[in-house]
């Protein structure tokens, strides 16, 4: 204001007049202040008389000019991204001034709140995104900051359009497939999902991508590995690309952003590997020295004669014979198996006693097709670099540079009556084992696929996996219900999170694992009436679960079911003990119930309680406290 009033003044040429414009501006300035004090001081409001916010170095300041001493809480919300604080006895004074830099993509929003007790102004900004942000006091302003807003300015302005997907570059391995969509900037704007197959259209994932362009990319692209080709098609403000199988079913795959646009990862379905590669070496190195015949020997016009067949199957059995293998054939078909497990299942093949050293150890990938077991056991012990020794109809398998010494006298030997409650139990065991179907094997290794995928949080590829197992195994409740917690929790599919959750009910009704999904999924549907029903199954159990009774809580609270929060609260407590969560969340519902004087009694609780309370909320609780004591 002085700048200006001194501008003036060399415009016009009147320093007196300028002096008394300057004098009038400066008392005026002065009984406003004294005014705003005294008129905090008689109500015992902070008045803020101002909310202003600069983009400088990438940050924005915001500060919230008040004028006494600010009670405040801070906290972030999503969906969309928000700041918001909370001002406990604070108005906005009319002539506020409320600017913040239109460039920082962030706006305010303030409202009065006034059935709470305190009551207190509300100021939420909205965020383009979630941004990292601190708050700090200087007087009886509260300064916010947030993070990286001004680069996201300076990029928008650099950009002048909408980011431009310019190419989409294609790389192919023996292991994966990476297709890169390279843009001029980031791709933050997206979603995925993927189409089974129907008709003559492929399994297919697509990637919608909003606010683009893509003018120059060509509208098919083949590829011709797991991944046939890539298509292009315009939707609405941006771009549809559609990944199309080669096959009926999709491949595993990994979507990712980063600095120049989006990769997606295509695993590549490979054989069992280079243990795989070495038992095949192992078996031709043997069968090298057998005699030649040709079992797969066609007819001239390529269908099998019977008479060869026999003549192939009893030449196959006198090529074995001749090196030595003479045992009953088996088929097997093992992914990453425990060595341990391979010999118990050559154990119950063959018959005879197989005793393991401690120091054999690994795992095998193992598929061979009606060969002897003494021919698989050869392999095996060759590959893993194993012996064997033989002797009373007992086979001890060790490492290859260690030695075994057979006891040579009667009276070394642990003499035995058999159990026969214990041989009957083994027998059941293995005719269990015996009768276990493919399809159950199979689905157990799609698991244990899936979960080491899971590990390395590649949830998309594992849930394919674990989808295909349950096709397997379909009566597998806690596998439907795994499948369901991964959609709710890592990819936020809620429709397909109740779909599975359902599944897993269908099978196990007891489920109250599934029954809570389904409810967490429905309530994020908003589909309030179906998630109840869930949410009553998933406390109907003796001692329901500690989410479950939580998540059932804040669901009431939210339908303004106060009494029934504090009633599921209270079962909580009862169960489990109290926990600074649930502590919080009682004093705001007694604060929804205008209990104001019982919630203020269980913030004290809280003060008291000796957890580690977060400085905001202290604060809050203190203020609201003393504000209680001086009324």
């Amino acid at each position: 204001m002085r700048h200006l009033f001194r501008a003036m003044c060399k415009k016009t040429g009147f320093p007196l007049l300028c002096g008394i414009l300057l004098l009038l501006a400066v008392c005026m300035a002065a009984t406003g202040s004294s005014r705003a004090a005294e008129d905090s001081a008689a109500t015992g409001k902070n008045v803020i008389s101002a909310v202003t916010g600069q983009v400088q170095d990438s940050t924005l300041t915001i500060r919230i000019k008040g004028s006494a001493t600010p009670t405040y809480t801070v906290y972030e919300l999503f969906k969309p991204a928000r700041i918001v604080v909370d001002v406990a006895q604070a108005e906005l004074d009319p002539s506020a001034r409320v600017r913040i830099d239109e460039t920082s993509g962030i706006r305010l929003l303030t409202k009065a709140i006034t059935d709470a007790t305190p009551a207190l102004t509300r100021f939420t900004f909205v965020l383009p995104s979630s941004l990292p942000f601190a708050v700090t006091e200087e007087g009886n302003d509260i300064v916010l900051s947030i993070k990286d807003v001004g680069l996201a300015a300076q990029e928008d302005t650099a950009g002048g359009s909408e980011v431009e997907i310019k190419d989409i570059k294609v790389n192919t391995g023996p292991g994966a497939t990476v297709v890169q969509l390279l843009a001029n900037g980031p791709i933050d704007d997206f979603k995925y999902d993927v189409l089974d197959k129907k008709g003559d259209a492929p399994p297919r994932l697509y990637i919608d991508v909003n606010n683009v362009s893509g003018g120059s990319l060509l509208r098919e692209q083949k590829v011709g590995t797991s991944l046939d080709r890539i298509r292009v098609a315009k939707r609405g403000s941006g771009l549809r690309i559609v990944f199309d199988s080669a096959s009926d079913t999709l491949f595993p795959f990994t979507v990712r952003k980063n600095d120049n646009g989006l990769e997606v990862r295509i695993r590549e379905q490979q054989g069992s590997g280079d243990q795989l590669a070495a038992l095949i070496s192992e078996k031709q190195r043997i069968e090298s020295q057998l005699p030649k015949v040709n079992p797969l020997q066609l007819s001239p016009k390529g269908e099998k004669n019977a008479g060869q067949e026999k003549d192939t199957a009893a030449a196959m059995q006198d090529a074995f014979s001749f090196s030595g293998y003479t045992k009953k054939r088996i088929s097997v078909d093992f992914y990453k198996i425990d060595l341990h497990n391979v010999f118990r299942l050559l154990r119950e093949v063959s018959g005879i006693n197989i005793v393991v050293d401690e120091d054999v150890k690994g795992s095998l990938t193992l598929a061979l097709d009606n060969v002897p077991w003494d021919f698989a056991l050869d392999i095996i012990l060759n590959l893993k670099d194993l012996q064997k020794v033989e002797r009373f109809n007992t086979l001890v398998i060790l490492p290859k540079d260690k030695a075994f010494a057979w006891p040579e006298r009667a009276e070394d030997n642990l003499s035995f009556e058999p159990d026969t409650t214990v041989t009957a139990q083994e027998a059941i065991i293995i005719q269990q084992r015996e009768s276990m179907s493919k399809e159950l094997i199979k689905a157990k290794q799609l698991i244990a696929r899936a979960r080491e995928l899971e590990k390395k949080e590649e949830f998309e590829s594992a849930i394919e996996l674990y989808e295909k197992a349950l096709d397997l195994w379909p009566d597998n409740g806690r596998l439907a219900n795994r499948i369901a917690s991964i959609y709710l929790v890592q990819l936020h599919q809620n429709a397909r999170a109740v779909f599975f959750a359902e599944k897993a009910l269908k099978t196990s009704p007891d489920n109250s694992a599934a029954a809570l999904n389904a409810a967490i999924a429905l309530a994020n549907m908003e589909e309030y009436k179906a998630a109840q029903q869930y949410f009553d199954q998933s406390v109907s159990v003796e001692k329901p679960s500690r989410e479950a009774l939580l998540s059932y809580a804040v669901f009431s609270e939210n339908r303004k079911k106060y009494n029934a929060a504090l009633k599921l609260l209270k079962r909580h407590d009862a169960l489990y003990g109290q926990n600074l969560d649930s502590m919080v969340f009682a004093a705001r519902v007694l604060d929804k119930m205008g209990q104001h004087e019982k919630a203020t009694e269980e913030y004290k609780a809280i003060l008291l309680s000796g957890y580690r309370i977060p400085p905001d909320l202290s604060k809050y609780i203190q203020g609201r406290i003393a504000l209680s004591q001086s009324m």
